[in-house]
């Protein structure tokens, strides 16, 4: 048995499905192992190729070498395909991912160059790969991404098996809207806005709006941004929501001048890093009747939500807009995470007090050394006397008299807990003593008599 190779015995179905999780270069050096192995990556059921690092003395060669990929065994399937090409635009890009297309692709990922090229005139002009158009009628295409892509109008779309479909600045020639009719069983859809100026989207008012509307869709997500930048498009545009069918929403930036959602009845989780105002480090007006309007009729249309996720930047705008207008009862909410910057403390009964059935708060206290002096939380909320079971409260630990405000709060005016996990935070545990953190806890008034306090202070879990 000394010796003998195991692995080239195995039949060449089982050799592919192995190498179809390697990188398409390093697939390729399998072919130098042995005269078994010589032929075997030309049919491997994918590809993975990243155009990015290719030298340009060596880029025909290269090119020559997909094609020579691409024409191997064309009646057979590439299931799963994934090309970067950032940094390089490559002449004949768009036909080869049409053959791919062609080859009956399930898993399809594209990353798109972001080079520029300079016209007659000298001018720099971002180049533009623009997907071909048998990309819109693939009755295969189960998973779809695309990064920094072009998206033209075919006139006629349908992806009758598309479930997931990621755009990532995307150039968009064709309506978003459009697009998602002729994809009839999508479940996730995820966004992240070109913000770079585009002429052809300033001149077309209908590219003003991006419009969400699907029957099928489950999850939708607009991601953060890939770099921070420190301005906004100048192409004002509008995200509009409809889908009686959506689950999860997760809005992590804001990219879009205005909001609208409509039809969310099945809305369950919904997760906001946004404070409704695309310029960075600003809030909006509240002297802006007009923008007030749409924060409200926002918050309407989300209030049947049973899990909110909203970060500290969220929880200012909301504080921000409660000094012009009223924020909605959230009355399915039964569960609520949030992140409360040191100075909006006083901002949680008022918060919490449009939550009437919340059971499960998870808080997220920041700064607290930024706290107001003598800050004193009095006003108790429906939920806190009457519904809420369950806290957990990631806090600054602080063990002088009158500190660590939130977990004192809920201690003392929860009359139905059951059950309060502490995370103290911003503390070194070797230099503080486990009956430190006790001593400190059993100073605290607790009002329900079933609850049970968990720390989470050290490597081991303290129970009391």
């Amino acid at each position: 048995m000394s010796g003998r190779d195991r692995i080239s015995e195995l039949p060449e179905s089982l050799l592919t499905q192995i190498l179809s999780y390697l990188p398409t270069e390093q697939s390729v050096q399998t072919s130098v192992l042995s005269k078994r192995w010589e032929n075997v990556y030309l049919s491997v059921p994918g590809l993975d190729l990243n155009c990015s690092v290719i030298r340009d003395e060596v880029i025909l060669s290269f090119l020559s070498f997909i094609d020579k990929l691409l024409e191997f065994s064309p009646e057979s399937s590439l299931f799963k395909v994934k090309v970067q090409c950032r940094g390089m635009l490559i002449d004949g890009f768009s036909d080869r991912i049409g053959t791919v297309i062609d080859r009956g692709t399930q898993h399809l990922d594209v990353v798109s160059s972001t080079d520029y090229y300079e016209d007659s005139f000298g001018h720099a002009l971002p180049g533009v790969d623009f997907m071909p158009m048998n990309l819109y009628t693939s009755k295969a295409l189960v998973y779809l991404k695309l990064s920094s892509s072009g998206l033209g109008d075919p006139g006629f779309v349908f992806m009758p098996c598309l479930r997931f479909l990621h755009l990532e600045e995307i150039k968009w020639r064709v309506h978003l809207e459009k697009v998602l009719s002729g994809c009839p069983v999508l479940e996730k859809l995820t966004l992240v806005r070109d913000l770079d100026d585009d002429d052809y989207a300033r001149t077309d008012e209908e590219f003003m709006v991006m419009r969400v509307r699907s029957q099928s869709l489950k999850r939708f997500s607009v991601l953060p941004l890939r770099q921070v930048r420190d301005y906004h498009s100048r192409v004002e545009c509008t995200l509009e929501i409809d889908a009686p069918g959506l689950e999860h929403m997760s809005l992590g930036d804001d990219q879009f001048d205005s909001i609208v959602v409509k039809n969310l009845s099945s809305l369950l989780v919904v997760e906001l890093d946004i404070k409704f105002f695309v310029k960075v480090g600003v809030l909006f007006n509240t002297l802006d009747v007009s923008k007030s309007n749409e924060i409200r009729e926002f918050l309407d249309g989300i209030s049947s939500v049973g899990h909110m996720i909203i970060s500290g930047m969220t929880v200012h705008a909301f504080e921000h807009y409660s000094k012009a207008g009223i924020i909605p009862k959230f009355n399915n909410l039964s569960r609520l995470e949030a992140v409360f910057h040191g100075k909006l403390l006083q901002f949680l009964p008022a918060f919490l007090e449009c939550c009437p059935n919340l059971k499960h708060l998870i808080l997220k206290v920041v700064h607290s050394e930024e706290m107001d002096e003598g800050l004193e939380l009095a006003d108790v909320p429906q939920c806190v006397s009457s519904s809420l079971e369950c806290v957990e409260i990631q806090e600054k630990l602080e063990l002088e008299e009158g500190k660590m405000k939130a977990t004192s709060y809920f201690l003392g005016n929860s009359a139905v807990l059951k059950k309060l996990i502490l995370s103290p935070t911003a503390y070194d545990p070797r230099n503080v003593a486990e009956s430190e953190i006790w001593e400190k806890v059993n100073k605290l008034t607790i009002r329900s008599t079933r609850c049970e306090i968990v720390i989470r202070a050290m490597e081991e879990v303290v129970v009391i």
